[in-house]
This record gives structure tokens, C-alpha cells and sequence, in this order.
């Protein structure tokens, strides 16, 4: 065997040695990275600490005057020529300037309502629940103070309106960045929910809470009365379009129309109020369980809230439905069986949204226990309902009164047409009110006159329609039903309704059985003017032959017959919607069958549907006007309701409660206002209250 010569040997052991010099040389230039960026880490988890102190601290200051008028600063360069969202002068300029320079939001804002509500899911119907769902939320835009028709920004800081490739219109939205869900508190749970430390954090509001919500309410698997009524005004959208976190195209279905010889695709008239209504609503608690697991394991579908039942069963049941999940002005803080809680986001966009530490209101079980609880002080302010009216008038004259006064607890009023109607509707699936002949007659026996005077004390006019007395939609050219009981049994008689066996009750062949006229009338029962009407409304049937058995029930009975479409009569009421009006939601026959609906007493019109496809696509101002009285005419023939009349309010208030004020009265802050109704998120509490 031949030897390798001995410089090999040489130079191998050389390369060995540099070999192994060089691996501990890597050895030691790592250990040393290593070593520095445990010391970059121990230094950013120091940083991290040092700001999440340093929050804390901010957490608990409250907003400072030079804060809350740097945050009304708004970018400019988002309200451009082409953004449909424009500042609101009235919180720019004309608020700033009547709370003063020193102003910092501090008290406590006290209300009453009657009973504790069953949830708080967000599409519970109820108006009062969606009232504080609000005040926790945001929608893309809001409203001008004082002014209908108009768009300002809030969770969107711009809308603008687009047209695609193809000429469809579609909005282009850019969102706010600083808005942020509140983390969940354990102590709003009972002791067997047990939340995973995911939802005890901050969470971002982003596009993808806006099409979560959209997809919620289309899904027809979700039976709470709020998204059945709502599927109505949102089913023309085609689709959201994600861009990005802050970034989303709303589009929606458009008809071609040809005149002066182009074409031209147009969406709805109510599109842009709709888009801007849309809301974020929170997927980081609605698509899991209580333990942080996700209800729906793959969602990746995009249609996966839009369509799954699975979900939908879950949402209806969410171990979340008593909290409401906030991101707005004011943060939820608790329901107990007493009273339901807010307080105040120190940081939230626009400070001036919240002008109190804190709101407080308290579950009462009549008038008369909120009216007492007013009496004492220990609410700010109370709607005297008409019963109670002489009892006020009786208190401002009474010595305790004065005492009160003295001490810096006066009390004002404030008197106004309130936006809302009270009527009876009659169930037209119930064959005793499918003929509309029938249906006047039974207006033509309740004198409503009587009601006001007697139920009322005058606090309230008949109306004859659906729309608002003082709204350009409403007919002044149709008049209230006469009172006219012989009128009425004409009209039940040429309809075969007589008394064929001498019991005092009207009756005739249905499907071939003797039928007596005999109905239950169902009410709250916690209301005493409502049992007042009912009895009078009892006795006046009466009078042609008619079996009315007024019927109490709590709300919960309530709401399970309203959405059931199980009662035979009702008598309730509804908060008007404002200009342009709407009325797909009451008169559409789509939610005539529909289980939830508002749609309550199953109307379906040919005409109807066909004057409000019309008024989606209408511009023309004049136009929509005579569409809108053609629709109350048909309404006011067919009587679906008796329309009873529409209250007057008399908002009573102690006089620390600052800035309660009709906008259309106050032409010298708000020019051009037209809404007719103070605005209690203006309400504020004096700095020397008592």
C-alpha cells in the first residue's frame, strides 16, 4: 500500500483544525445572537408592560376639554367632493359652544321603563331594547341633530357612490380604525358560564363585522322579530364586498331604465339611508361558544352565517343574549331584575355622544311606579301618560312640590305631537276579519273622539293612516271615521252578520258552521290606559252585537302572540318611522305568512306591493308624495287597523337636565331643522345639581 505524502497529512489536520475553529466560532456568534435577542425581548416585554400600565392609567382619567375638542378634528382628506357623509355642524360648533369651554361630562342620567325584558338580543324588536342596543353601537353613518335626510360619518369616516364596469351603482366605504369592542365582563354571567380569556380582551370592529351582521338577518334559520323585520329592507343587496379590514363595497340589486335615449341602472331610492343604517355586529362572541371554541368549526365559506341553521339555533339561544356587546358612546355595565346600566367610553371617537358619567334605568312594574319614582327625585325625567295628568298637575301644586323646587329639583314640561299612532289590529287569517266592509264597520263603532277626551284627556289626535300627522307622506285630505253604530250594523248586515238565535250576539255560516262574532282583544296588561280603551272598545261592540273579550297579557305573552300571529285583535302601538318613509315593514304581503314579521295581522294587497315597489325606484319628490297618498288611501279603505289616534306627550324634567329642546323650534342653533321631538342623547345634567 502506498503511503500519502506527509505535506497531505499536514494540510488535512489544518483543515480539520480550521474545520472545528469555525464551527465554534458559529457556536459563539449564536449564543451571542441568542443572548441579544433575549435581551430585545426582555426589553419590548418591558415596553409592553410599561404601556399597558400606562393605559391603564389613561383608562381611568376622564376625558380632559382640550381632548374632547382635539377628537372632533376630523381628516379632511376623508370628506371629500365625493364622500355622501358630511360633518354635523351641530357637534363641530353649535354643542362646543352651549356647553362651554370647561364642560366635562360627569352624573348620572336616571330613567324608569316598564318590566325587565326577556333578552337583549341584538334584533330583539322592542323599541326600548333597541334604543340601548344604540346607544352601545354605531352604524356606518348617522343623522344630522335635527335634520331628516341627511348622512354624517360614524363607524364609516367616507361613503362614496361608484359604478362598476358594467354601470351598476355601489358604495365604497372606509371605516373608522378606532373602534374597539369592550371586553365581556364575567360578573354580567351567571355562575355556570364560564368565558374563555378570548373574550376578555379588546377586539377591533372591522368590515367583517358589517357583513356578519347583514348575514345574521338573511339568514332565514334567525326567528327574532327584529331580523325578520329588518330581511325586508336589506334583501336587495347582492353582496359585501371585503377589501380589507376598513375597506368594503356594499352592493345592490339595480333595474335598468331607459330615457332620452341612454340607460341607466338604478338602485333603490332608500339604498344610500340603508347602506348607512348597516352595523358591525360582534363576531368575536357570536360565532363561538362560551369556552372559545367556534359554533361553526369551518366557516369558511363566505355564506356560512348567511345560510347555516346549525348557527342560527345557536344565535337564537347565545349564552350572550342578556349582555349587549358594546363599541359606541356608551358601554354596557350590567342588567339586574331592577335596573339595566351604562356608562360612559372614555374613548370613543366623538366624546360628545355621551354627556353623563353614567346612565341608569329602572324597571318599574306600571305608569304609576315611574310616576312615583319621578315624584321622589329618583328619576330625571318621566312621559306623564294621560291618566295621570290631573295627579301632576295636582304635585307642581302641592307643598312637598314646593320644597323640592326650593331645593333645586323644579320641575319643566315640555308638550309635543308624539311620533307614534295607537291603533287595534284586526288578524286577517281570523275569517271574522278577512272582509274589509266588516273591518270599518268595527271603526265605525269605537268612538275615538271619546277615547281622547275621556282615556286621553285630550292628549291626543285622531289619525287616519300610517304615516305621521306632520310628515308631507300623510293624506290631509282623508278624514277619521265618523262614530256611527247605526252605520256599522248596516254595514255587518249587508255582509250576513245578524242575529240568527236571539242571543245579542251577531252571527253567520262559516264554511257551512253558525259562527257567533266573538273575539279575544289582546293588550298589555300592565298598562292602565290600554285596560281602559280594551273595556271601552268591549262595551261599544257591544252595543252592535259583538263579543269582545278584552284580553291581558304580560310582555312576554305579548311579544309570543305578536310574532306567532296568534291573538284575534290587538291593541298596540308603533313609533313612526321619519322622511322618507318606508312602509314595506307593516304592509308588504311577503310577511303576511312570515312568522315574526311586523307584518302582525297578515295584510296582502296587490296595490299596496305595487306602490311600494314603485316608491323603491322613485326620485322625484312630488312623485313619491302622490304614491305615498295613494298608499294611505288604499290603507284607510281597506282598514286593516282602527287607527286610533296618535298621543300627545308631555315630557316632564327636572330642571338640571340641560338641553331638552324641539330642533324645529330652535331655527337659531339648528337652521333648517325638521324633526319635531327633543333628542335625549343631548340631554346633559347641570354642574350645580343638587
Amino acid at each position: 500500500m502506498k503511503k500519502e505524502p506527509f505535506g497531505v497529512y499536514i494540510l488535512r489536520l489544518l483543515l480539520i483544525v480550521g474545520l472545528f475553529a469555525f464551527i465554534g466560532m458559529l457556536y459563539w456568534s449564536s449564543t451571542l445572537i441568542e443572548q441579544h435577542l433575549k435581551m430585545i425581548q426582555g426589553d419590548l416585554l418591558q415596553v409592553k408592560n410599561s404601556i399597558i400600565a400606562l393605559q391603564n392609567e389613561v383608562d381611568r382619567l376622564p376625558a380632559s376639554d382640550s381632548q374632547i375638542r382635539s377628537s372632533l378634528s376630523f381628516n379632511e382628506e376623508q370628506e371629500n367632493q365625493d364622500n355622501l357623509l358630511k360633518k354635523d355642524p351641530f357637534y363641530t360648533k353649535t354643542l362646543p359652544k352651549l356647553l362651554g369651554n370647561h364642560f366635562t361630562p360627569h352624573g348620572i342620567r336616571k330613567e324608569a321603563t316598564i318590566g325587565k325584558p326577556n333578552n337583549l338580543n341584538p334584533f330583539n324588536n322592542w323599541s326600548e331594547i333597541v334604543t340601548w342596543i344604540s346607544l352601545c353601537s354605531v352604524s356606518l353613518a348617522g343623522q344630522e341633530i335635527g335634520k331628516y335626510e341627511t348622512l354624517t360619518p360614524d363607524l364609516a369616516q367616507s361613503m362614496e357612490l361608484r359604478y362598476s364596469e358594467a354601470g351598476h351603482p355601489e358604495f365604497l366605504i372606509s371605516l373608522r380604525k378606532d373602534l374597539f369592542w369592550q371586553p365581556l365582563n364575567p360578573n354580567h354571567f351567571s355562575g355556570h358560564i364560564q368565558l374563555s380569556p378570548f373574550f376578555l380582551k379588546k377586539h377591533q370592529v372591522t368590515a367583517y363585522d358589517v357583513k356578519f351582521y347583514l348575514d345574521a338577518i338573511m339568514n332565514r334559520h334567525v326567528e327574532e322579530t327584529g331580523a325578520v323585520a329588518l330581511r325586508n329592507y336589506f334583501m336587495d343587496i347582492e353582496e359585501i364586498s371585503i377589501l380589507d379590514d376598513f375597506n368594503l363595497i356594499v352592493r345592490w340589486k339595480a333595474k335598468k331604465e331607459e330615457g332620452d335615449g341612454k340607460e341607466e341602472w338604478k338602485m333603490k331610492y332608500l339604498a344610500k339611508s340603508f347602506t348607512a343604517s348597516l352595523r358591525p355586529l360582534p363576531r368575536f362572541v357570536y360565532q363561538y361558544f362560551s369556552d372559545g371554541t367556534k359554533i361553526i368549526q369551518d366557516d369558511s365559506d363566505p355564506n356560512t352565517y348567511r345560510t347555516n341553521p346549525v348557527w342560527a339555533q345557536n344565535f337564537s339561544h347565545h349564552w350572550a343574549n342578556h349582555i349587549i356587546v358594546s363599541c359606541g358612546a356608551w358601554i354596557f355595565d350590567g342588567m339586574t331584575e331592577r335596573e339595566i346600566r351604562f356608562r360612559r367610553n372614555p374613548h370613543f371617537y366623538e366624546p360628545y355622544f355621551a354627556l353623563a358619567e353614567s346612565f341608569e334605568i329602572k324597571f318599574k312594574d306600571s305608569p304609576d311606579a315611574m310616576w312615583e319614582d319621578f315624584k321622589s327625585g329618583g328619576s330625571d325625567l318621566f312621559t306623564v301618560p294621560p291618566n295621570l295628568q290631573a295627579e301632576f298637575d295636582r304635585f307642581l301644586a302641592s307643598a312637598p312640590y314646593a320644597a323640592q323646587a326650593k331645593d333645586g329639583l323644579e320641575v319643566k314640561r315640555l308638550d309635543y305631537l308624539g311620533r307614534s299612532y295607537n291603533y287595534i289590529g284586526w288578524n286577517q287569517n281570523n275569517p271574522l276579519f278577512k272582509n274589509k266592509k266588516v273591518r270599518q264597520a268595527l271603526t265605525l263603532a269605537i268612538d275615538r273622539e271619546r277615547i281622547i277626551r275621556q282615556n286621553l284627556n285630550g292628549m291626543g289626535v285622531q289619525t287616519t293612516g300610517t304615516f305621521f300627522p306632520y310628515s308631507p307622506s300623510y293624506d290631509p285630505s282623508l278624514k277619521p271615521y265618523p262614530f256611527d253604530p247605526e252605520l256599522a250594523k248596516a254595514f255587518l248586515r249587508e255582509e250576513g252578520w245578524v242575529d240568527h238565535d236571539g242571543d245579542g250576539i251577531i252571527d253567520q255560516l262559516i264554511n257551512g258552521k253558525a259562527t257567533p262574532f266573538r273575539f279575544n282583544l289582546t293588550y298589555y296588561v300592565k298598562n292602565p290606559a290600554t285596560k281602559a280603551i280594551s273595556d271601552y272598545v268591549a262595551t261599544a261592540l257591544k252595543q252592535i252585537g259583538i263579543d269582545c273579550n278584552p284580553k291581558g297579557v304580560d310582555l312576554a305573552d305579548l311579544s309570543a302572540e305578536f310574532e306567532d300571529k296568534s291573538f284575534d285583535a290587538l291593541l298596540l302601538g308603533w313609533a313612526l318611522g321619519t322622511p322618507p318613509e318606508d312602509p314595506k315593514q307593516l304592509w308588504y304581503s311577503i310577511g303576511a305568512k312570515e312568522k315574526g314579521s311586523s307584518n302582525a295581522i297578515g295584510f296582502s294587497n296587490p296595490e299596496v306591493d305595487q306602490l311600494i315597489e314603485q316608491l323603491e325606484y322613485e326620485y322625484d319628490p312630488q312623485q313619491r308624495i302622490e304614491l305615498y297618498h295613494r298608499f294611505d288611501k288604499i290603507i284607510y279603505d281597506e282598514a286593516p287597523y282602527t287607527f286610533l289616534y296618535a298621543p300627545k306627550v308631555t315630557l316632564a324634567y327636572r330642571s338640571y337636565l340641560k338641553n331638552v329642546f324641539i330642533p324645529a323650534d330652535r331655527q337659531d342653533l339648528i337652521p333648517g331643522a325638521n324633526v319635531g321631538e327633543p333628542q335625549s342623547a343631548l340631554f346633559y345634567i347641570d354642574e350645580m345639581s343638587p
